[in-house]
């Protein structure tokens, strides 16, 4: 897994390679949907972040087994299955298909590649072999290659080339053979506590989900995200909770450079009325200064905490068996259909 992680960069880089080579119709979608599950899922969070205040398309992320009722024709439509097989996205992807959806299958082969050839669909076909969750850069990037080359939205290949700079510098920096980094610092901090991530702006929202997926499959703990300002409406009165709970609860704040000056006042006054309570408080800062930069970073830098927490705890990283048992009694259920990974 620390050698999958250290790869991120260059995996950008191969993922954008095989997005631009993906010729899909030029014609301007009314919408983009982004259909996936887990590992395969996230990417098309980091889409809708990504292209919020673009002028492209709205984008919605879709988690199950139904696409929406406005993924149909006009609509595009990526369906991403790292594996091929997951259920919910094949479902997903054969409904927006009969709707009349251009669809665009994203994956390393299964059912999901099987089906679009025989139906003339575009796939992007990424390497296989990986954890879905590893394969992150694969699941998202080409989206945003085949946008751009379709002149649905604007190129993101100078803000690659950025991220692609500023992740190979957290990379070097943040590798068990360097000088204890931050991560493995942050990581130390989070022993025998309750993670609970918090985007300080919407922006890096996914980010934060994506912290809490890693430490629940990575590390193998239980962890909670949020984002302001939403959690300033509910989950802050939440924090009325006992002493003795609240000091195993380690918040994580993700910071951005560009967040609004509204947001920043919301997080300084909710710290001082909620979170010091908590046992502890970490702030990580996203770096660079382009969206993908940004955001990227974020990811990258939550990967190593996880995986680091990882080793304290004296877990393998890499396997999810209770995923995989999941799977094997959803096969043996009435009305499963082929249950796959992410």
């Amino acid at each position: 897994m620390l050698d999958l992680i250290a790869r991120f960069p260059q995996m950008c880089v191969e993922a954008w390679d095989l997005g631009w080579a993906t010729r899909v119709p030029t014609t301007r979608p009314n919408a983009i949907v982004a259909m996936g599950m887990g590992g395969s899922g996230i990417g098309g969070d980091l889409l809708k972040s990504v292209l919020f205040d673009d002028d492209a398309p709205p984008v919605a992320s879709v988690k199950e087994y139904r696409a929406p009722s406005f993924a149909g024709r006009g609509a595009l439509a990526f369906a991403c299955s790292y594996s091929g097989n997951t259920e919910e996205t094949l479902a997903a992807y054969q409904e927006a298909r009969r709707r009349g959806a251009a669809c665009v299958a994203v994956t390393s082969g299964g059912e999901l590649l099987r089906l679009a050839n025989d139906r003339g669909d575009p796939a992007v076909v990424v390497p296989s072999g990986l954890p879905p969750r590893a394969a992150l850069p694969y699941l998202f990037i080409p989206m945003l290659a085949v946008l751009g080359r379709a002149g649905i939205i604007g190129s993101y290949a100078e803000g690659l080339r950025e991220a692609v700079q500023v992740l190979g510098d957290i990379v070097a920096s943040e590798s068990p053979d360097r000088t204890p980094g931050t991560t493995r610092a942050v990581a130390a901090r989070l022993v025998g506590r309750i993670p609970v991530i918090y985007s300080a702006a919407p922006f890096l929202e996914p980010a934060a989900e994506r912290w809490k997926d890693q430490f629940n499959e990575n590390s193998k703990t239980f962890a909670v995200w949020n984002t302001f300002p939403e959690l300033n409406h509910n989950e802050t009165v939440g924090w009325g909770l006992d002493d003795a709970l609240a000091r195993i609860i380690h918040v994580i704040i993700l910071r951005d450079a560009a967040e609004d000056a509204r947001l920043s006042a919301r997080v300084t006054i909710t710290k001082d009325l909620a979170f010091r309570r908590a046992g502890g408080l970490d702030e990580v800062r996203a770096q660079g200064r382009g969206k993908l930069a940004r955001l990227l970073s974020t990811v990258l830098i939550g990967d190593f905490v996880s995986w680091y927490l990882a080793t304290l705890r004296g877990v393998d990283p890499t396997p999810v068996e209770v995923i995989e048992e999941l799977k094997r009694r959803l096969a043996g259920s009435a009305g499963a259909r082929k249950p796959g990974s992410a």
